[in-house]
């Protein structure tokens, strides 16, 4: 039975009867909270069968026991704690547990890279805090998705004052990161970083899916996956030396390769032009890149280039021909890791009138055995069609210059069986004005009746597939053009990241402002992807697999700070693995200033 002095008899206090309440003795206010079965020896009263209980429990005491059709009762502290909702505190804006690691990790790299600085003198300090949190949650969560980073950014200690939610990210792309002040940081970014002396760029393109309709950016272009699918063109070129990002290009899905570089070497020449820096820039390009306007537009930048000459060029085939003889003969031999084997350096013009440039000849073993099994398997397809048409055409007769038109590149690799057919006799125009007139003129015809193959051409055919052709401006031996243009692969290595560990597989934004703001969170996010991966190159030595940049991410991910719940301060509650300290101590930063950035950023007092 409940003390009734304890019950505050104040209106406060006053509840109405709940569901299933009944009253004891008058004044006592009980309820059922739970069944329990009696069995026939226990019963008070007599019978034979067991029968099920209640077990009770008062909950108060009736307000005024002489109306009891008022229904009203004080309650007692077991109904406060059993009946009555608990008043839950509201949820903090930042969680109890927060990820501090990679932070001190984007601090430390975006300081010494001055790209703080540079996006504060840019965007202002502020914005500039906004763009390396949303860079962070990219590298971090491997998404590019906005909708996600509220959610991400209440357990990560944060560079802005406040998490922004979804809403706010979308105006903060398409009018807080305008395309002038884009435009600046890139210059400004690529100036400070472009070097001095001679320094080799890698230069390559992607295509970046976007199902944005009615943007101008958003357009079907050349991808290889599937060209049905709208898209932006991405440019990024990427300083050789360390793999650091200089700056990059959005372009519509529509314009090819050549067009675009001739926009990337405008930029190269005006960074040349407006900084005091003694550089002399040697762009690294792929085939795709290679045109008479675009060697030009370099030579006039003063821009060095290596370029990748493409097979349709028809000096491709003449200087394959003319040194695969020569080509792999000990004197020839590289000296590299791969498996470019052989190389030869010939003077050549690309084109009419254009100025001296070299062509490299390599022979990589690489190459052949990728491409000879397809070179077979076209031999084979040639050879079913030579058959299909000398089986439709046993009738037909033809020159032979009309042979090789039809046939093309069949008539050097199989040695066709002619037989000679009716002269073709036909009336040729001779002369002019009142002198014109016909003559007859006789053609020789022939029929095709069978083939075989022509063994010297067919191996010369395969031993070709394994030639690639470098062209470069200065004067370099194979030797020194294999070596250059081998690093190429660091902005091939760049898109991979971007598109597998930073969300760029697709835009997801709907307005071409959009694109470029959230082009410009990929571009600082590659930058600090970079930092990371090259200053931590001695930890990879010994172990691989424990240090490519996503699994240090979740090292480093997993030192957090707890909130303590008495004076609302974050501390952290383990010491640093040895992991995370080889990490961190790359930018030699140990435990002690894991803690004072967390109480310099985390301090709620």
């Amino acid at each position: 039975m409940a003390t009734l002095g304890k019950i505050p008899r104040v209106e406060s206090n006053l509840f109405p009867f709940p569901t299933g309440a009944f009253i004891v003795n008058g004044k006592y206010l009980y309820i059922n909270t739970g069944n329990k079965y009696v069995p026939a020896e226990k019963r008070k009263s007599e019978g034979e069968r067991g029968y099920t209980s209640h077990d009770q429990t008062c909950i108060g005491v009736v307000a005024d026991s002489k109306n009891k059709s008022q229904k009203l009762f004080y309650a007692n502290q077991y109904y406060h704690d059993h009946f009555l909702p608990h008043d839950l505190p509201d949820p903090p804006s930042v969680a109890d547990s927060v990820s501090v690691g990679f932070n001190c990790f984007i601090y430390e790299a975006a300081e010494e890279a001055k790209l703080s600085a540079i996006l504060g003198d840019v965007f202002g300090s502020e914005t500039a805090r906004q763009i390396l949190d949303l860079s962070m949650y990219m590298i971090s969560r491997e998404s590019a998705v906005m909708q996600h980073y509220p959610a991400w950014a209440r357990d990560h200690l944060l560079f802005s004052e406040e998490i922004r939610d979804d809403t706010f990210l979308g105006r903060f792309l398409k009018k807080t990161l305008t395309i002038p002040k884009i435009c600046k940081f890139k210059f400004k970014w690529a100036s400070e970083n472009i070097g001095d002396g001679k320094v080799y760029l890698c230069y390559d393109s992607t295509n970046v899916n976007c199902q944005a309709e009615g943007v101008f950016i958003v357009q079907k272009g050349h991808a290889k996956d599937d060209p049905s699918l709208p898209q932006v063109n991405t440019d990024y070129v990427i300083r050789q030396a360390d793999g650091m990002p200089l700056t990059y290009m959005h372009s519509p899905g529509s314009v090819n390769d050549i067009a675009q570089a001739q926009e990337m070497i405008r930029f190269f020449n005006k960074i040349t032009e407006m900084t005091d820096k003694q550089v002399q820039i040697v762009l690294i390009c792929d085939r795709g890149y290679i045109s008479e306007k675009n060697v030009k537009l370099m030579e006039q930048a003063g821009i060095d280039y290596l370029l990748m000459l493409r097979t349709a060029f028809s000096m491709h085939g003449d200087l394959a021909d003319a040194c695969i003889d020569d080509l792999q003969t000990y004197v020839n031999k590289l000296d590299t890791t791969d498996d470019e084997k052989y190389g030869v350096t010939k003077e050549i013009t690309l084109f009419d009138g254009g100025k001296q440039c070299y062509a490299h000849v390599i022979w990589s073993e690489n190459l052949y055995r990728q491409k000879r099994d397809e070179v077979d398997r076209t031999l084979v397809d040639s050879r079913e069609e030579l058959r299909d048409f000398i089986d439709t055409n046993r009738n037909n007769s033809y020159t032979k210059d009309e042979l090789v038109k039809l046939l093309g590149e069949k008539m050097t690799l199989f040695n066709p069986k002619l037989k000679s057919a009716e002269p073709r006799i036909s009336q040729k125009k001779v002369g002019r004005g009142r002198g014109v007139h016909y003559e007859e003129v006789r053609e020789d015809t022939f029929k095709i009746v069978d083939f075989t193959d022509n063994r010297k051409e067919i191996d010369n055919k395969r031993r070709k597939c394994g030639i690639y052709i470098l062209i470069s401006s200065e004067k370099l031996t194979a030797q020194q053009a294999v070596d250059a243009y081998a690093k190429r692969d660091c902005v091939e290595k760049m898109f991979e990241a971007l598109k597998s560990h930073m969300g760029m597989d697709k835009i997801g934004v709907s307005t071409e402002e959009a694109i470029h703001g959230k082009g410009l969170i990929w571009f600082v996010a590659s930058i600090l992807y970079s930092i990371m991966f090259n200053r931590t190159e001695s930890l990879r030595t010994g172990d691989r697999k424990r240090f490519t940049v996503p699994a240090m991410v979740d090292e480093l991910e997993a030192i957090k700070a707890d909130k303590d719940l008495i004076d609302g301060k974050y501390k952290r509650r383990y010491k640093l693995t040895k992991r995370q300290s080889s990490i961190l101590g790359c930018w030699n930063v140990k435990e002690a200033d894991v803690d004072d950035r967390i109480s310099s950023q985390m301090d709620v007092g």
